[in-house]
């Protein structure tokens, strides 16, 4: 059997079970409640592999394995910037968060507080504007990731692999809402850890052992070896602080934290706290040590760095298999495009308020509209998943993980103040990412969040003394 055959066929049987899982969800997501948040029913192990895989995107998979093998042992600081975001999550943020959303529907919705206030409405409208335009920019770099894998894998134009992948998320997303993406979320979370441990193991057993891999990383030229890839000084500390400032960003992420919210009162935290933060440590050290065993045995060309899974998987797997890790990568991809378009739709009918019919059609009218604007922008933007996720994921934690963990832990904070705060982080974010400083990352990832955080500690401080 052809590789590219194989491949179809592993593929195919996984699209088909994605739309059935999404086919059998569609009858609880009659009305645009169920839809958006599937009437709060979500057991540990959904929930948990679900909010998982929705905050790990291809970028867990593409983006991690190509910077490990670009940066070489600097990629050793993902880890405490990605498995610390994973932990601030499922210790501070999810069980605080599901006890007090209330009849709140989404994140926006929570932090706005009751109706009435003054200056809510201006809170809401710039907190939706900043979330659609900050996940476009993310769900288009996901369906860049999905056009890459039909490239790779079928040797297909990139738009035409862009438009495969970007059409069955679209599609099983509209049939079921939440319910449906939760539940593939959690086939895909299991799909894309499995890939994390299998692939390495075996890349590591070929190459002769962990020793072998050792030594070959250190006779790569450069600064492949260093810890702070060749930086010194004030460089050198925003660089590693750039890394580890990724966990700040995880709080802010609404179509990740909603899987909180979606939990049943009677699910086990502490299961799904033990199955969140477990997942993420077997993930991003295997796809780390990917990066490395593809730089030391085959190397890409310029450019080629986010096809080091694809590469990996070619050279060491039999089709079939192969044909999973393709399932998987799209299962990165799908897992939080689904959620992502369910959090756009909800900011337009729900916060907005722009629909006030209860069966969710308009919903389902926005996921397809943000489905077609992403999947145009995939094609005419420049290629890099790595940087134009961690642009959106900055933007989105700066301007919400502040505010909702002062939410959380001190109380309601007045719109004007929950305004202030998210326009502070979001556009210092933004800002940063443009214009670094010291070491891009730093100033959108730290320094937008730790002033965010203090305008909202101000306001958390206004609200008790009235």
């Amino acid at each position: 059997m052809e590789r590219s055959t194989a491949i179809l066929l592993v593929l195919a049987a996984y699209l088909v079970a994605m739309l059935a899982i999404g086919w059998n969800s569609r009858r609880s997501a009659a009305t645009a409640s169920s839809y958006y948040l599937g009437g709060r029913t979500l057991g540990p192990w959904v929930a948990a592999l679900a909010a998982n895989a929705s905050s790990s995107s291809a970028w867990s998979l593409l983006g991690v394995s190509g910077f490990a093998y670009l940066q070489g042992m600097a990629a050793l600081w993902l880890l405490p910037g990605c498995v610390g975001g994973f932990l601030i999550n499922w210790i501070l943020v999810a069980p605080r968060l599901r006890a007090q959303t209330g009849s709140s529907v989404t994140l926006t919705e929570f932090l706005a507080g009751p109706p009435g206030q003054r200056g809510r409405t201006a809170f809401v409208v710039f907190a939706s504007v900043l979330t659609l335009l900050s996940l476009l920019t993310y769900i288009a770099a996901q369906m860049q990731a999905a056009g890459a894998a039909f490239v790779y894998s079928f040797e297909i134009p990139l738009w035409q692999g862009v438009i495969a992948g970007a059409a069955l998320t679209v599609l099983y997303t509209l049939i079921g809402g939440y319910l449906a993406a939760s539940r593939t979320d959690t086939v895909q979370g299991l799909l894309m850890v499995g890939v994390a441990v299998v692939v390495p193991i075996v890349g590591i057993t070929a190459l002769g052992g962990v020793d072998v891999l050792v030594a070959k990383v250190r006779e790569v030229d450069g600064s492949f070896g260093d810890l702070f890839a060749g930086k010194t000084g004030l460089s050198a500390a925003a660089f590693a602080l750039a890394l580890c400032g990724i966990a700040l960003g995880y709080p802010g992420q609404p179509h990740a934290v909603n899987k909180f919210m979606g939990m049943s009162d009677s699910a086990s935290m502490r299961t799904a706290r033990l199955v969140g933060i477990g997942w993420a440590m077997l993930l991003y050290p295997g796809m780390i040590v990917l990066g490395w065993l593809v730089r030391v045995q085959w190397p890409l060309a310029a450019g080629a760095h986010e096809d080091a899974l694809f590469v990996a998987s070619q050279n060491l797997l039999p089709p079939l298999v192969d044909g999973l890790v393709l399932a998987a990568v799209l299962a990165a991809i799908m897992s939080t495009v689904d959620g992502q378009m369910l959090v756009c739709a909800s900011c337009v009918t729900h916060d907005l308020g722009l629909d006030h019919r209860a069966d969710g059609v308009l919903a389902r009218i926005t996921v397809l509209a943000i489905g077609v604007g992403a999947t145009l922008a995939a094609m005419v933007v420049p290629k890099n998943i790595f940087d134009h996720v961690l642009f959106a994921w900055a933007a989105l934690g700066s301007a919400f993980g502040p505010l909702l963990l002062v939410r959380l832990f001190r109380g309601p904070i007045a719109p004007r103040w929950a305004l202030a705060s998210t326009a502070t982080g979001g556009l210092l974010a933004i800002g940063g990412y443009y214009y670094p400083v010291l070491s891009s990352g730093f100033a959108d990832r730290v320094l937008s969040w730790a002033l965010a955080l203090a305008v909202a500690l101000v306001g958390a401080a206004h609200a008790r003394r009235r």
